[in-house]
C-alpha cells in the first residue's frame, strides 16, 4: 500500500508543472559545475551554492542520471554518468583539509575511480558522437592540462572543503547541464535498469515485468547512512526464501521501484513543504490531488520564521478557518490523504507509522485539536504544535523533549485518539518544577489532553470549557480555583510581594491538598485583615465562600487528571480576577502568554 501510494504520487506529479525525475534521473545537489568550451578546454568552476537564512551555504538541486548502487569491494569501479564526486571527475584524492596531503590509499582510489569515469564517458562518446556537450567533456578528460586548470582556480579550494563534493559539467553556451541534452536523455531512457533483473510479477502494479533486485536508495531520513538507505531491501543470506536473492523476495517491477524512492527523495528533500522532523521521526504526507490541507499542513506543526513572526500565526489561523468553514471538505474532502513516519535502522529504514483517510477526515481531525486546545489568553491564537510541546521540555529547548513524545502526540492528533500519557506527565512536572507557571501553552495542551480523554471514554464528565466555569464541579478543578483566589489575597493584602503561595506551595496543594490547603485557610484570615479597602474583604470573602460551597473536604491526594484539573482551574480563575480592572491584569495576563 506504501509503494502504491508513492507511485501513484509520482505519477501525479509527472502531469503537474513541477513534475519529479524521469525514470533514470534523479534531483541532486551539485556543488560545483565545470564550465567548457566547445574544444573542451576549461573556462570556470561555477559556484551554485546559496546562502540560506541560518548562513549556511546550500548546493542547487539539478536533474542528473540516476546513479546506480555501488557495492562491494569493487565499488570504485561504479561511475555516474557525467556527474560524480571530484575523484572520479577530477582524480582528486580524498582530503582532510584543502592544504592536507593524501595518503597513498587515497592517491590509488581516486586513479581508480577516475579511470572507472572517462571509460564510462568514453563509452558514451562512442555511442552518441554527435552530441557536442559529450565530446567536450571527452576531450577535457583526455587533457591532464584543463584539468589541473580546475584544480588550480580559487573555487576547488571550496570544492575541497566538502566532502565527497558533486561536480558535473556545462557547455559555456548552453544554459542546460551536459547530462541534461536530448541525445544523452535519451540514451540513459535505453538504457536497461539492471542487467541482473529477472521476470516476475510486480507487486505493486501486479503485471509482469522485469523485478529490481536492488532498489534505488532513500535519501533524506535524518540518522540512516548519508549515501542513503532503503525500505526493501534483503541484505542478508538468512533473509532470502525459497532460493530467491536479494529484491526477488519481494519483487517490485524496476520502474515501481524507481518510481517510489523518486517520489519519497522528493518528499523528504530538506526544502519540502511536505515533510516535518520528529526527533528520530522524519515525517512526510502526500495526497491524491493537490489541495489546501496538503500544502499548509506543515504550519500546524512549524515554527513561524525569525524574520516573519506572525506568519505561523497566520498560517495556522487560515487553516483552521478553512477547515472550521468546511471548504477544505466541500473542494477535495473526497481525495485520498497518506502521512509516512520513518526512522533509521541497523540496515534499513523502519515504518514509525503509516495512516491513510481522506481530505475530510483529516481535516475534521485538525479541527477538532483546534477547538480541543482553545483556551481563553489575553492574545488568543493557535499556536503551532512544536512551540505546545516545548513548553513541556527543560529549558524550552526541543533537544529536551522525550524522543517517543512528539510523534506519539502527532499520531493521536491525526487519529482522533487521547494524547499519550506521558504528555501530561510532562506538562504536570514542568509545571510543578517551574514554582506553578502556568503559560497559555501548557493550558491548552491539558485541556486538549483532558478534553480527548473524557470524549474517548465516553464519560458523563463534561468537556472543560474555553474560560472560567462557575458551573464546574470537580474537585481539582475547585482546588485550582481556590488557590489562585487565595494567591490574589495574599498579592492585595501585601503588595510588591517576592515570593508568594504559589512559589512555595503549588506543587503539594495540587498533589496533597489536605497537607496544605489547611494551612492556607489559616493565612487566609490573616490576609483578610491586611486588605485596604472593607469592600475588597466582602468581595474577597464571597469568592473564597463561593468556591468552598462546592468542596466538602480536601482529598488527601489527587490523582493525574485532577492535578490537571488543578492547573485548569487555577489558570482560568486568574484570567478571571485579572480580566476586569485593565490597571491590575499585566502581571498574571503576561504569566498567561507563552514565555
Amino acid at each position: 500500500m506504501i509503494l502504491q501510494a508513492l507511485c501513484e504520487y509520482y505519477d501525479r506529479k509527472k502531469i503537474s508543472d513541477n513534475p519529479l525525475p524521469q525514470v533514470g534521473f534523479e534531483e541532486k545537489e551539485i556543488s560545483f559545475v565545470i564550465v567548457l568550451d566547445l574544444d573542451g578546454r576549461f573556462v570556470l568552476l561555477r559556484d551554485t551554492r546559496e546562502i540560506q537564512s541560518k548562513g549556511k551555504p546550500l548546493a542547487k538541486s539539478f536533474i542528473v542520471p540516476q546513479g546506480p548502487k555501488r557495492m562491494g569491494g569493487k565499488a570504485y569501479e561504479t561511475a555516474y554518468c557525467l556527474w560524480d564526486h571530484y575523484g572520479y571527475v577530477l582524480n582528486q584524492p580524498k582530503v582532510a583539509r584543502p592544504d592536507s596531503n593524501p595518503s597513498a590509499k587515497e592517491i590509488d582510489m581516486a586513479a581508480k575511480q577516475h579511470k572507472a569515469f572517462v571509460e564510462l564517458v568514453g563509452q558514451l562518446h562512442n555511442e552518441i558522437p554527435n552530441d557536442d556537450g559529450v565530446k567536450a567533456v571527452h576531450a577535457f578528460l583526455a587533457s591532464e592540462t584543463e584539468k589541473e586548470k580546475v584544480k588550480a582556480s580559487p573555487e576547488f579550494q571550496e570544492c575541497l572543503k566538502i566532502p565527497g563534493c558533486n561536480l558535473t559539467f556545462q557547455l559555456a553556451i548552453e544554459n542546460h547541464l551536459i547530462c541534461q541534452s536530448s541525445k544523452v536523455q535519451y540514451w540513459i531512457r535505453e538504457q536497461p535498469l539492471g542487467i541482473d533483473n529477472q521476470p516476475g510479477i510486480c507487486l505493486v502494479t501486479g503485471e509482469k515485468t522485469n523485478i529490481a533486485r536492488l532498489h534505488p536508495s532513500v535519501k533524506g531520513v535524518w540518522g540512516a547512512q548519508m549515501a542513503g538507505a532503503n525500505i526493501v531491501s534483503f541484505n542478508i543470506d538468512s533473509f532470502n526464501s525459497r532460493g530467491k536473492e536479494k529484491g526477488n523476495n519481494a519483487p517490485v517491477g524496476e520502474e515501481a521501484a524507481v518510481k517510489y524512492t523518486t517520489a519519497l527523495n522528493q518528499l523528504l528533500r530538506t526544502a519540502s513543504p511536505t515533510r516535518l522532523q520528529l526527533n528520530e521521526t522524519s515525517m512526510v504526507w502526500w495526497s491524491s490531488g493537490k489541495n489546501a490541507l496538503e500544502a499548509d499542513m506543515s504550519s500546524f506543526f512549524n515554527d513561524a520564521p525569525k524574520d516573519d513572526p506572525e506568519r505561523g500565526t497566520r498560517a495556522v489561523k487560515q487553516l483552521f478557518e478553512s477547515l472550521h468553514s468546511g471548504a477544505v471538505n466541500k473542494s477535495e474532502g473526497s481525495e485520498r490523504f497518506y502521512l509516512l513516519g520513518l526512522s533509521p535502522n541497523a540496515a534499513r529504514i523502519s515504518i514509525r507509522f503509516w495512516q491513510v483517510g481522506t481530505v475530510a477526515e483529516f481535516s475534521e481531525r485538525l479541527g477538532q485539536w483546534f477547538k480541543d486546545i482553545e483556551i481563553i489568553s489575553r492574545n488568543f491564537e493557535y499556536p503551532p504544535l512544536k512551540p505546545l510541546l516545548r513548553s513541556t521540555a527543560l529549558l524550552g529547548k526541543d533537544e529536551n523533549l522525550p524522543p517517543h513524545l512528539i510523534g506519539e502526540t502527532v499520531r493521536a492528533i491525526l487519529m482522533g485518539l487521547p494524547l499519550p500519557a506521558s504528555l501530561l506527565q510532562a506538562v504536570i512536572k514542568r509545571i510543578k518544577a517551574e514554582q506553578g507557571y502556568i503559560t497559555f501553552h501548557r493550558a491548552s495542551l491539558i485541556k486538549g489532553y483532558l478534553n480527548r480523554l473524557y470524549r474517548y471514554r465516553q464519560s458523563s464528565n463534561k468537556e472543560i470549557t474555553m474560560a472560567y466555569n462557575s458551573e464546574e464541579k470537580r474537585i481539582g478543578y475547585r482546588l485550582g480555583c481556590l488557590f489562585a483566589i487565595l494567591e490574589k489575597l495574599q498579592n492585595d493584602a501585601n503588595p510588591g510581594l517576592n515570593a508568594t503561595i504559589r512559589d512555595r506551595y503549588y506543587s503539594s496543594a495540587s498533589c496533597t491538598p489536605r497537607a496544605v490547603f489547611g494551612t492556607l485557610m489559616r493565612l487566609h484570615a490573616h490576609h483578610l485583615k491586611k486588605l485596604p479597602h472593607h469592600g475588597q474583604r466582602v468581595n474577597m470573602e464571597k469568592r473564597i465562600a463561593a468556591v468552598m460551597a462546592d468542596i466538602n473536604e480536601f482529598p488527601a491526594h489527587l490523582p493525574l487528571e485532577d492535578q490537571g484539573l488543578f492547573a485548569i482551574g487555577y489558570y482560568h480563575q486568574r484570567q478571571e480576577l485579572f480580566t476586569k480592572k485593565g490597571t491590575e491584569t499585566s502581571k498574571v495576563q503576561t504569566e498567561g502568554a507563552e514565555a
